[in-house]
C-alpha cells in the first residue's frame, strides 16, 4: 500500500481543488493531538480520510486504527463495544472483554455515525474526550487511554444540538477541527480518476482484462449525480466488470437508473471540462 509505505496522503484519489484543500488541512492537523470531526454525505470516504489522518500522524501511524459504527449497534451493546465489560456485567458476559478504546490505545479510534449515540452514551463520550478515562461496563476501576479521536457524521450536528438531540458540550469537544468532505457531484472532474482506479482494482480482483470504457459509458458516468458518492461509483464499476463480455465496458453494463440519468444531470460546463480530462484505462 503506497499510503503506508510513502506519502500517507497518496491513498486518496482526487485532484479537484476541494480535495487538495482537504488533504493539505489533513497534513497540517495530523501531527496535532486534536480531536477531528468529519462531515460528509454517506459514501464520500470519511473512513478513508480518518485512516489517512492516522497514517499522517507520526506518533500514531504504527499503532492501532480502530473503527466503530455507532449506528450499527443498540445502545447496550455499543457501550460494551466502546468501553468493554467485566464478567457478569450482564446476561451473556461470561468473560472480561476489552473495549474499542482500550484496543485503540496509542493509536486512533474512529467513531462513525456519532450522531446516533444516545444521551446517556454521549455523557460517557464527553468524559473520554475530556480526560481519556472511562470504566468498563460493570466495573468500578477507572482506565486511561492515549488515543486520537476522530468522529464522523453525515448529519448536521449543529441542527441536532438546536433540537436537543445532541449535547452542545460534546459537540464543542468534537468540533475542535472540522473537516468537510465534498460529495462526488461537486468534484466531478475526479470521476475519471476514480473510474480508472476502481476499474483496475476490480479487474485485478476478478481476474478480467478490460481496456476501458466506451464513450457512451463515460458520458453516462459523467452525467449522473452520484447520490451514493464514491461508494456507489465503486459498486457500479465492480458490477460493470462482472457483467462486461467485451474489451471495453459499455453503457449496457451500467445500471438502468444510471443510464437514464435518474439522479439528475451534472452541470453542462462541469461535464464538458471533466470529459476533456478523461483518459481510459490501459
Amino acid at each position: 500500500d503506497d499510503a503506508e509505505l510513502g506519502d500517507p496522503l497518496s491513498g486518496v484519489v482526487g485532484q479537484h481543488p476541494s480535495m487538495h484543500q482537504l488533504l493539505e488541512t489533513v497534513r497540517v492537523v495530523a501531527a496535532s493531538p486534536a480531536t477531528i470531526l468529519l462531515h460528509g454525505e454517506s459514501g464520500t470516504g470519511k473512513r478513508l480520510i480518518a485512516y489517512t489522518i492516522h497514517l499522517a500522524d507520526p506518533k500514531r501511524q504504527g499503532k492501532p486504527f480502530v473503527e466503530v459504527s455507532c449506528g450499527a449497534l443498540p445502545e447496550t451493546l455499543l457501550e460494551s463495544e466502546l468501553f468493554g465489560h467485566v464478567r457478569g456485567a450482564f446476561t451473556g458476559a461470561i468473560r472480561d472483554k476489552q473495549g474499542r478504546f482500550e484496543l485503540a490505545d496509542g493509536g486512533t479510534i474512529l467513531l462513525d455515525e456519532i450522531d446516533t449515540c444516545s444521551p446517556a452514551l454521549q455523557v460517557k463520550l464527553l468524559r473520554v474526550l475530556q480526560d481519556r478515562t472511562f470504566e468498563r461496563v460493570g466495573d468500578s476501576r477507572t482506565l486511561k487511554v492515549d488515543v486520537r479521536i476522530v468522529a464522523a457524521t453525515n448529519r448536521g450536528l449543529e441542527m441536532l444540538v438546536r433540537e436537543g438531540i445532541f449535547r452542545e458540550d460534546l459537540f464543542y469537544r468534537l468540533n475542535v477541527i472540522a473537516l468537510q468532505i465534498p460529495p462526488l457531484r461537486e468534484r466531478a472532474s475526479d470521476i475519471p480518476l476514480l473510474v480508472d482506479y476502481f476499474l483496475k482494482r476490480a479487474c485485478g480482483r476478478l481476474g478480467k482484462a478490460i481496456e476501458g470504457l466506451t464513450d457512451e459509458a463515460r458520458e453516462a458516468l459523467m452525467r449522473y449525480r452520484w447520490p451514493g458518492n464514491i461508494r456507489e461509483l465503486e459498486n457500479v464499476m465492480e458490477r460493470a466488470v462482472i457483467l462486461s463480455h467485451h474489451a471495453k465496458i459499455g453503457a449496457e453494463d451500467l445500471p438502468e437508473t444510471l443510464r437514464n440519468g435518474a439522479a439528475g444531470a451534472a452541470p453542462r460546463e462541469t461535464l464538458a471540462e471533466s470529459m476533456a480530462s478523461f483518459t481510459p484505462s490501459n
